[in-house]
């Protein structure tokens, strides 16, 4: 069975289940006196469940819509609402016109940040919040990365060290601080573990947006300058005991450099600057 054929037996039955379902979930949603979800959420839910179990790869055209609306028989409003879902969602990009198949994209860490940013604005999550989740998961993350024998990522962590020193000499502080959220976050790309990845991502990218915009703004900008250098200090330290395989003491080093930046950030009025949602990449 070719991958086309395959493709398209897969969405037959995802959408043959849908079909199958949908009364019976509006019936037993009525009777418990929820309001049922809508059609298209249901059929963008279908897709998105294929996409999780690899039935549906980045790079996947999906069917144009004619053979989408043939396949999962609903109406062509509902249809493009549910694409319209997955777009917003960064998982598919729409092609032009009806006989164009909407793109998969690969599912992408900004997309996750930007939802959990919201809902952290709207709870009023500070600076010191997120600073505090990752010096739970950076240190055993930065151990985990020393005791790792392929450290191929090891040259992307001596280009940010280089950059951080290179902003710092001409002065660039919004540089030098945005070269210092990039070391943190390329620690996280690298790791091995996928929900980690994920939750360091998510930090790193709320912290990224957060950092320049709201460090520079503040007065005291000579604490700013001369905190920004010490962290320069303290990567390349952290590169060279992750270069030498030294996990314990990587995780030491980088559990005490982590909590002296709290103290910093409570020390100058920083821990409790509301974080802000990230900004669109574009």
């Amino acid at each position: 069975m070719s991958a086309n054929t395959k493709k398209k037996r897969n969405l037959a039955l995802a959408m043959e289940n849908t079909g199958n379902t949908s009364g019976r979930t509006v019936a037993t949603f009525s009777r418990v006196g929820i309001r049922a979800p809508k059609l298209s959420h249901l059929v963008a839910e279908r897709l998105r469940a294929m996409i999780a179990a690899g039935e549906l790869r980045p790079g996947d055209t999906l069917p144009s819509e004619a053979e989408l609306l043939r396949q999962f028989n609903v109406s062509r409003p509902i249809m493009r609402e549910a694409l319209r879902v997955l777009e917003a969602e960064s998982l598919i990009r729409l092609g032009r016109g009806a006989r164009a198949g909407a793109t998969l994209l690969s599912p992408s860490i900004l997309t996750a940040a930007k939802y959990g940013g919201l809902y952290l604005a709207t709870q009023g999550t500070t600076l010191g919040d997120i600073h505090e989740v990752r010096t739970l998961l950076e240190p055993p993350l930065a151990a985990s990365l020393a005791s790792r024998s392929n450290k191929d990522f090891v040259k992307e962590l001596e280009d940010w060290v280089r950059v951080q020193r290179e902003a710092l000499n001409r002065q660039d502080y919004a540089g030098a601080i945005a070269a210092v959220n990039q070391f943190h976050q390329c620690m996280g790309t690298h790791s091995e573990n996928a929900a980690l990845k994920l939750l360091t991502g998510m930090l790193n990218d709320i912290s990224a947006a957060a950092y320049p915009r709201l460090l520079l703004s503040r007065p005291n900008q000579k604490a700013i300058w001369e905190r920004t250098e010490q962290s320069h200090q303290a990567h390349a330290h952290c590169l060279k005991l992750i270069s030498a395989g030294k996990a314990s003491q990587v995780e030491t080093f980088w559990r005490k450099y982590m909590q002296e930046t709290a103290e910093y950030l409570v020390k100058n009025g920083l821990a409790n600057l509301p974080v802000d949602i990230p900004r669109s990449q574009d």
